[in-house]
This record gives C-alpha cells, structure tokens and sequence, in this order.
C-alpha cells in the first residue's frame, strides 16, 4: 500500500473527518457563491426563469462528487469482497463474509426493486412535460432507496443501542 507523506501517522478516523470537513468547506462556499453571486440574472429566452450565474460550476462540482463517490464506493466494494473472501468468514466471532454479502445483496435488491417499482407518471419540469421513463424511474430509484437506507440505518442503530437492555431482560 502506498504511504503518503503525513497521512501515514493518521488513524483512518482523523483522514476521514478531515476530508469530509473539506466537502463541507467546498460545499458551502459553491452554495453560498451561486446564490450570492448573480443568481437572480435573469434568463436570456424567458426572462420568468432565473439563469444563476455560477450554475456550471456548481453542476461542475456535483457531478465531481458523483464521480469521486461511484469510484470510492466501487473500490470498496471490491476490497470488501476480496477481504471476505480471503478470511475464513468468521473474525472474533463475527460472521463477517456473512455481513459482507447480506449488506451489498440487500442494497443491490433495494436498487433494484425500487427502480422496478418506480413511478413513470410525467412530470412538468422548467414549464415542460418531461416523459422519459428511465430518468423517471432513476431519480425516483435514488430517492426512494435513500430515504429507505436512511430508515433502515436508524433502526439499526436503534437496535445497537438498545444491546445492554436486551441482554439484561434476556437473563
């Protein structure tokens, strides 16, 4: 593995704060720049609509997230399948291979059936009907997986945290 200058005494918590207040700097200065600056310009074909100023930087950076976060997520799901592959399955007791397939097969069947079960029904968008089915269903795929996950994480966290009280009752 390759060592970079710095980041080799840091604990992977520190890296990972540290990057995450950076998307959080960057992210904030992009907002805060396309809605301070020339954001109610008005557009040159309608003027009803709004035609920010900076809205291609700000396109820009979340397609660069997009990017860094589907390569990020790629490799870790490759180095997660490796690792559980070469351990015997189980680590101090846990059954980690078993974890690792149960996680990435149900957030695959979560993507998979709320695409399948997206709405398809026509949206108006900018004043015009917008009907593509795929881009219907995707958007609605992401969002609906989202708020999903986002539930089924508190609940998991509701569940962990509850471990000492269930423990003491089971006695």
């Amino acid at each position: 593995m390759m060592k970079i200058k710095g980041l080799a005494k840091m604990d992977e918590e520190r890296i990972s704060q540290r990057v995450f207040y950076v998307i959080v700097a960057l992210s904030a200065i992009i907002f805060l720049a396309f809605y301070l600056i020339g954001f109610d310009a008005p557009f040159t074909a309608d003027s009803s609509f709004n035609a920010p100023l900076l809205t291609d930087v700000l396109l820009g950076f979340m397609w660069f997230l997009f990017a860094v976060t589907l390569i990020v997520s790629v490799v870790a799901v490759v180095r997660g399948v490796r690792r559980a592959n070469q351990n015997e399955g189980v680590t101090n007791g846990i059954p980690a291979r078993k974890i690792t397939y149960i996680t990435y097969g149900a957030t695959a069947l979560i993507l998979l059936l709320t695409f399948v079960f997206g709405s398809t029904q026509a949206m108006v968008v900018n004043g015009q009907n917008f009907a593509d089915t795929f881009w219907l269903r995707m958007s609605d795929m992401f969002v609906n997986s989202s708020l999903l996950l986002l539930v089924l994480a508190a609940g998991v966290v509701i569940f962990g945290a509850t471990r000492y009280y269930r423990k003491e009752h089971r006695k």
